[in-house]
């Protein structure tokens, strides 16, 4: 191929390559870390260099950013962490996605390209099992990213000399402004801020661009980075919107303050280049700038997180209930289909919704029959159709994923969680069709239950809503010692329904009046509290499979 002459076709197939290079290898590192990656980040402590680590740790795995900002916005949106702890998080993230663009820097690194490609075809050719396919994709990918580079490299060699090029290079460079916002926008089109940052530092080897010229770039590219998050945070509620807004804050804040002190920044960068190396080239500089960027936005921010995390609660408040939007799904962000763990983040989330209005349904009934509340009856059943929706859009969500995304073990999680979601709309309408209309009857007919049939419904109630409480804990904290406490409650319930049961028609056998006007309601509603306990424990043995082995 000639390369004495500028391709625009060229540079541009170049940076098409260099960009799926870049989703390539982020895809065959999710799929190969699975979900262990989001139990890690899930298992934090209020530590905030704890935090930072973990999530520098997190991001220079995954490559990504934007896979760890989303999983936060998620884990605070459902409670599971701090608002403190996931900005702890993000300045990690920070750091850790520097690692590409560090690589990016080295000088001759493009020239290993072919070699990865051919090793990536080998390892898929004698892959025995989708975890080598998932190393060959990785493999590839920084195959063509490197590949990617060497062609922009080598295509805008001939443009050193361009009299037009160096008008337009001398233009960016006279409105450093422009240049951030085209460097945040073409981050926010390609969704990575790796890519723009490459493409500064290919054309930096090639004798292109400045380090003063390419500083704007790495600074819009590091401000788009905030685009994933704010786009998972869209379907979120406030918790989940205020970790998007912080990511926003700290990035712009930073990238102002440094645009405004552009030379002391560009100083600072050749300072700390000649510190680790001595002479460092454009290139390695721009990687540098990347680098010292986010650890300037570490040393500035970690020790604040407490009063930022106060006053972006202040700029953020949760909405009064009056202000409440329409009822829907919360955490099924369609972005997050591109990474079947986070997908199946999201989904565990809204189910844990599902159980959490199943069991605000289960334990307001009771209070229907004592009461005769035909207004509370009618709320009860509002709540049910939304379970039924949201039983909807989960299964609506999880048949978007795509099959070839997924590891044997993620197909299999993904069974287990339409499983699941299904017992949970089940438990709603056990309770909508079955323990509701018994209600209305007992309301219609006038009957009253004896004192000790009443007794006795209220204990194993109270049992069953007990059930429900350590089933939402065990899925919350993915804890299968509670899981294995609810088993065991669900063994003595088996017993204590049949003694309800006898003790009922004894009672009959007496000729209670109470009892005898009740007598279908009093074992319909026994027999529907068993049927719901029975599925509150098939739902734990689903999340836990084998549990009892």
């Amino acid at each position: 191929m000639d390369f004495s002459q500028f391709s625009a076709l060229t540079f541009f197939g170049a940076i098409a390559i260099f960009i799926y290079g870049i989703r390539l290898t982020r895809a065959g590192v999710q799929l190969l870390t699975g979900d262990r990656l989001r139990t890690i980040l899930a298992s934090l402590t209020e530590n905030r260099f704890l935090a930072l680590g973990v999530g520098a740790v997190v991001t220079l795995i995954l490559q990504s950013s934007s896979a760890t900002t989303i999983n936060l916005v998620g884990f605070v949106a459902s409670g599971a962490m701090t608002l403190t702890q996931a900005m702890g998080v993000m300045l990690g993230a920070d750091i850790g996605t520097t690692f590409v663009v560090m690589l990016l820097a080295v000088k001759g690194i493009a020239t290993y390209s072919l070699l990865l490609l051919v090793a990536g075809l080998v390892v898929d050719i004698l892959r025995r099992g989708k975890r080598g396919r998932y190393v060959s994709m990785i493999l590839m990918g920084f195959g063509f990213v490197f590949f990617g580079m060497k062609l922009i490299i080598a295509v805008t060699g001939s443009l050193q000399e361009d009299p037009l090029l160096r008008e337009i290079f001398a233009f960016l460079a006279d409105r450093p402004w422009l240049t951030m916002v085209a460097g945040l926008a073409f981050t926010v089109a390609v969704q990575n801020s790796a890519a723009p940052i490459g493409l500064a530092i290919a054309l930096a080897f090639s004798g292109l661009f400045t380090l003063e010229t390419a500083l704007p770039i790495v600074l819009g590219a590091n401000v788009g980075a905030c685009s994933g998050s704010i786009l998972a945070s869209l379907g979120s509620n406030a918790a989940g919107r205020r970790v998007a807004l912080a990511h926003f804050l700290f990035k712009a804040s930073g990238a102002v303050a440094a645009m405004l002190l552009l030379k002391p920044f560009a100083q600072s960068v050749t300072w700390f280049a000649a510190q680790l190396h001595g002479a460092f080239p454009v290139s390695g500089q721009i990687a540098i700038a990347h680098l010292v960027f986010n650890v300037y936005l570490v040393i500035v921010f970690l020790p604040l997180l407490k009063p930022a995390a106060w006053l972006i609660q202040k700029l953020l408040p949760d909405p009064r209930k009056a202000e409440e939007e329409k009822f829907r799904p919360r955490y099924l962000d369609p972005k997050s289909l591109e990474t079947p763990s986070l997908a199946f983040a999201n989904v565990r989330r809204e189910m844990l919704r599902m159980l959490d209005l199943d069991l605000g349904m289960f334990r307001d009934c009771l209070a229907v029959f004592e009461k005769n509340d035909r207004v509370l009856l009618e709320a009860i059943q509002s709540e049910d159709d939304q379970v039924d929706l949201l039983n909807r859009e989960i299964k609506f969500f999880l048949a978007r994923l795509s099959l070839e995304q997924l590891s044997p073990e993620q197909g299999e999680m993904e069974l287990r969680l339409i499983e699941m979601t299904g017992i949970l709309e089940e438990i709603g309408d056990i309770i909508n069709r079955s323990v509701l209309e018994l209600a209305e009857k007992k309301i219609r007919t006038g009957r009253k239950f004896s004192e000790e049939g009443w007794a006795e419904l209220k204990d194993f109630h109270a049992r069953i809503v007990e059930n429900f409480q350590i089933a939402a804990g065990s899925l919350a904290a993915e804890d299968a010692t509670l899981a294995r406490k609810l088993l065991r409650h669900n063994e003595q319930l088996v017993r204590v329904e049949k003694e309800y049961q006898q003790a009922h028609l004894n009672r009959l056998h007496l000729g209670r009046k109470e009892s005898l006007e009740t007598s279908s309601i009093h074992l319909d509603l026994l027999a529907n509290f068993y049927r719901i306990n029975f599925l509150v424990a098939k739902l734990i043995r689903k999340a836990y499979p084998g549990i009892l082995d």
